[in-house]
C-alpha cells in the first residue's frame, strides 16, 4: 500500500510539473490564448486539459491514500 502511495504521489508531482511547464511555455510564445478551451461541458477537451485532470486525480489518491495508510 506504501509502494502505490508513494508512485501515486511522484505521478502527481511529475503530472503539476509539467502542467505548470506548459503553461510557462504557452506564456512566453504567446500562445496561451490557442491552448483553450481546456475543460468545456464538464470533459477535458486537449492534452493540457487531460494533464490537469489526470494531475488533480492523481493528487485526491495520494491525499486518499496517505489517510488511509495512517490508520
Amino acid at each position: 500500500m506504501r509502494l502505490v502511495q508513494k508512485i501515486m504521489e511522484i505521478l502527481a508531482i511529475v503530472l503539476w510539473i509539467l502542467v505548470i511547464g506548459t503553461f510557462a511555455v504557452a506564456i512566453v510564445k504567446h500562445q496561451l490564448w490557442s491552448m483553450g478551451p481546456i475543460i468545456t461541458y464538464n470533459r477535458p477537451r486537449n492534452f493540457l486539459g487531460w494533464m490537469i485532470v489526470g494531475a488533480i486525480a492523481s493528487t485526491a489518491v495520494s491525499a486518499v491514500l496517505k489517510l488511509v495508510q495512517g490508520k
